[in-house]
């Protein structure tokens, strides 16, 4: 016959001692009832998640980390009065070129509210902020949220290309070279990069896909933040020609028509500025009032941009600045022939009318941040390393320190691009 169950005494008064210590432990795991459910629900989220956001939204947010503790720190260290007077991470992230966005978003253009000639700026940041500002009320707060959750897309869909190339080990390397890129301070900061690079990586991805309809109405989104979605909108056509003939398909198609998308943005920022100022040249008109900048032969702009850079009584900050967008010049002239011989052909154009773009003015101004946004740069670098293991390490050891020098001085006020 079976043997009769022996029912497990209470945990109570008159329990056993082997009974007390089950329910102790039942009632102290972490590990039970509400734990599991809570984990599992973790888990659950996190697989739902696309795999590229998986495999780069903790280093993102790792690096974001860093870089605010990294102003912090500074902060601390560089404060020489008492320590309450030591700024916050808004008062840090408050500089230079956010406040003229955040005007911008609070104001709109040519507002009494401010003199800046801000009609330089495309609307896409601005516009990304005021609906930022819907939930986070604080002005610079939504625009340093708007460059975070921007930054997620950009690295995610970064990864996506990357990994078509050289495979998901390999990709993250990709990444890596965008993160520990000299100037990506102003991916962290409010400034258009972020919004660009978000809108420009996941258009490409689109197109690599075929999806010509999506990457035209993102390649929009690009052009809407920077002068340089002018360029992008032409590589995106480069790209469409070469997609469809790989393909086999015919090139004058129904989604042809999506290559209009993209110039739509900068067409009615210029009718807006026509309807309040009363006349078409208001952007180079800002630019030549507020910048002192206008269209140059390049060998002009490379002269006036050497002199300043090699001007020994010239101040530090700006005689270093000059020399980077002279650098930015060269390499943005190098990266177009690397692609080209790659047959590359829709990054060469992005690339090289780009470089074209910021070579074509009186000086040099900004060039520096254009490399940052030129995508195929990173691309680029993961395909290298993936051949050669070393060429990864030595970036990281040789870009990182400068871009930790770079947060410290925006972050102090000083003038880096």
């Amino acid at each position: 016959m079976d043997s009769p169950a022996i029912p497990e005494p209470m945990a109570g008064p008159g329990s056993t001692p082997v009974a007390t210590h089950r329910a102790r432990s039942r009632a102290s795991d972490p590990g039970g009832a509400d734990g599991s459910d809570l984990a599992g629900r973790a888990r659950s989220w996190w697989a739902l998640l696309p795999t590229p956001v998986r495999a780069t939204l903790p280093l993102w947010l790792g690096s974001r980390v860093a870089v605010a503790l990294l102003s912090l720190a500074a902060a601390r260290a560089l404060t020489t009065g008492p320590a309450r007077s030591a700024p916050g991470l808004r008062t840090l992230w408050d500089r230079w070129d956010v406040g003229l966005f955040t005007k911008v978003a609070r104001y709109g253009y040519l507002s009494p509210a401010y003199a800046d000639r801000t009609e330089v700026d495309f609307p896409g940041l601005p516009i990304a902020i005021r609906l930022a500002h819907l939930v986070v009320r604080d002005w610079i707060a939504a625009g340093l949220v708007v460059s975070l959750l921007a930054g997620v897309v950009t690295v995610a869909a970064l990864w996506q290309l990357a990994a078509d190339e050289v495979g998901e080990r390999d990709a993250r390397v990709a990444v890596v070279g965008l993160i520990c890129f000299p100037y990506a301070v102003f991916l962290f900061a409010a400034y258009s990069e972020g919004v660009f690079l978000a809108f420009a990586t996941a258009s490409w991805l689109a197109a690599r896909r075929h999806r010509w309809w999506l990457a035209g109405l993102l390649g929009a989104g690009a052009a809407s933040a920077r002068i340089s979605g002018v360029a992008f909108g032409v590589a995106l056509a480069v790209q469409y020609v070469v997609g469809r003939r790989a393909a086999g398909r015919p090139v004058v198609a129904w989604p042809a028509l999506s290559l209009a998308l993209p110039p739509i943005p900068v067409v009615a920022y210029l009718c807006y500025l026509r309807v309040r100022t009363g006349g078409w040249g208001a952007y180079t008109d800002a630019m030549h009032d507020g910048w002192h900048r206008w269209t140059d032969w390049p060998w002009s702009g490379w002269a006036a941009t050497w002199s300043s850079a090699t001007d020994g009584n010239g101040a530090s900050t700006f005689v270093w600045f000059f020399r980077g967008e002279l650098l930015a010049v060269v390499v943005g002239v190098a990266l177009t022939i690397a692609l080209l011989v790659g047959r590359r052909w829709g990054e060469a154009t992005f690339v090289g009318v780009m470089t074209t773009i910021m070579a074509c003015t009186n000086y040099y101004a900004s060039g520096i941040r254009a490399i940052l946004v030129a995508f195929p740069l990173y691309l680029l670098f993961a395909r290298v390393a993936a051949r050669r293991s070393w060429v990864a390490p030595v970036y990281v050891c040789l870009c990182a320190p400068v871009m930790a020098a770079f947060v410290v001085a925006f972050t102090q006020g000083q003038w880096v691009d």
